[in-house]
This record gives C-alpha cells, sequence and structure tokens, in this order.
C-alpha cells in the first residue's frame, strides 16, 4: 500500500495568469500570502485604461462584494502602470475568490483563488481531520521553502514522505483499507507526521486520524 503525497497548487498563491484569467487591459493578475494577509497585485498595460478599479472578494466564487476601490483614471500612455492591494481580513478557514471590476472594461475572470487557514498558535494544521480519503496538511511557509514530511504508523514504523515549497502537503490515502498489514500493520487510525526544514530542523509535528473502515 501506497500513501501519495502530492503539492496542492490549485489554491495557493498565482504566479501567473491561469487560462481565461487575462484581461486585455491588463498584463498580469496575482495573489500571494503573506501571514495573515492576502496581497494582489495587478499592472495595466501602456495606453489601456479605465475609470476606477473595484476589488472584490467572495467566498463562493459567485456572490461578490467589493471590500476596495481606486478612484479615478487609472492607467498611463507613457509606461504599464501597477497596483497593490492588501486584503487584511481574507475570510479564515475558506477559500477567497478574487476578481478586479475595471470599470466599464468588465470585470476578470475566472477569480484567482486563495484558501487561507488561520493556524492562530499551531505550526501546523490537518483540514479534515479526521478524513476518509484525502487531506491536507498546511503548515507556515512564508518565503516558499523547501520542507519534507515524514509519516509514520502509530507504531513508529515508517510509511512515507513528501517535498513541498509550499504550505501544505495534500495526503491522498485512497485504497488504506487494502493496505499491506504484514508490513505496515494497516488499516490504523492513527497517524504521526513530522515536517522539516532544509536543513533538517523539525519545524512542526502532529497526527492523522483515518476514519476509513
Amino acid at each position: 500500500m501506497k500513501i501519495f503525497i502530492v503539492l496542492l497548487v490549485a489554491y495557493l498563491t498565482m504566479p501567473i495568469l491561469s487560462t481565461g484569467q487575462e484581461h486585455y487591459i491588463l498584463s498580469r493578475f496575482k495573489a500571494s500570502k503573506d501571514k495573515n494577509r492576502v496581497i494582489l497585485t495587478w499592472s495595466i498595460r501602456q495606453n489601456h485604461s479605465c475609470i476606477g478599479i473595484g476589488v472584490l472578494r467572495s467566498i463562493d466564487g459567485l456572490n461578490f462584494e467589493q471590500i476596495g476601490e481606486i478612484q479615478g483614471i487609472c492607467g498611463s500612455n507613457n509606461e504599464e502602470q501597477h497596483f497593490t492591494f492588501i486584503d487584511d481580513k481574507p475570510i479564515a478557514n475558506k477559500k477567497n475568490y478574487y476578481v478586479l471590476e475595471l470599470g466599464f472594461s468588465g470585470k476578470t475572470a475566472p477569480p484567482l483563488i486563495v484558501e487561507f487557514i488561520d493556524l492562530s498558535t499551531q505550526t501546523s494544521k490537518v483540514i479534515p481531520n479526521p478524513f476518509r480519503t484525502y487531506t491536507t496538511i498546511h503548515f507556515f511557509n512564508q518565503n516558499n521553502e523547501n520542507h519534507t514530511i515524514m509519516i509514520y504508523d502509530s507504531q513508529g514504523k515508517y510509511v512515507n514522505s513528501g517535498k513541498s515549497n509550499s504550505d501544505n502537503f495534500y495526503i491522498d490515502w485512497v485504497g488504506l483499507e487494502k493496505a499491506d498489514t504484514a508490513s505496515f500493520n494497516f488499516p490504523q487510525n492513527k497517524y504521526l507526521y513530522i515536517i522539516t526544514n532544509e536543513s533538517g530542523r523539525k519545524i512542526s509535528s502532529g497526527v492523522l486520524l483515518s476514519a476509513l473502515e
């Protein structure tokens, strides 16, 4: 039995525009996480402009509310114009969807998606936990450094490992009930994980609870 650990990128910082997110007056639109904030940056192409920019947010991707506004004429005939907006109150433990409303030029689409997880005083958090098919281990990794996760069964036997330079590990445990019980004493309800940084220092550890019967 193998436990597959892969990097989840779809709902994290988006360094480039995804297909369909281009807007004819924008050269880029990015969203990134900074601790408990979400930072939006975008650029209006040279020789393009709009009358006012609205920053809209949603937690379902359908119903948006305006959380910020840049008034006046935006854009320049001489150079590309850059903008930054900081959402210092993203909705915790939810997917935050962001779009720009560029005056009469319409909205950007589809939205940028940032899943903001509030770790509070914890160094990592497993959501959901317990789980049946998959779960995500979130941890603080502001500078996108490489980290390693090691997973052990409740008897301390090695199960699997993975690497990530994002701020989470996506754990897919499909077929756990078919595990090799002779090798790993599966199935079990409790697994242990340890996250280390590039220098090998432990930065977090915790427990995974399997809901598989």
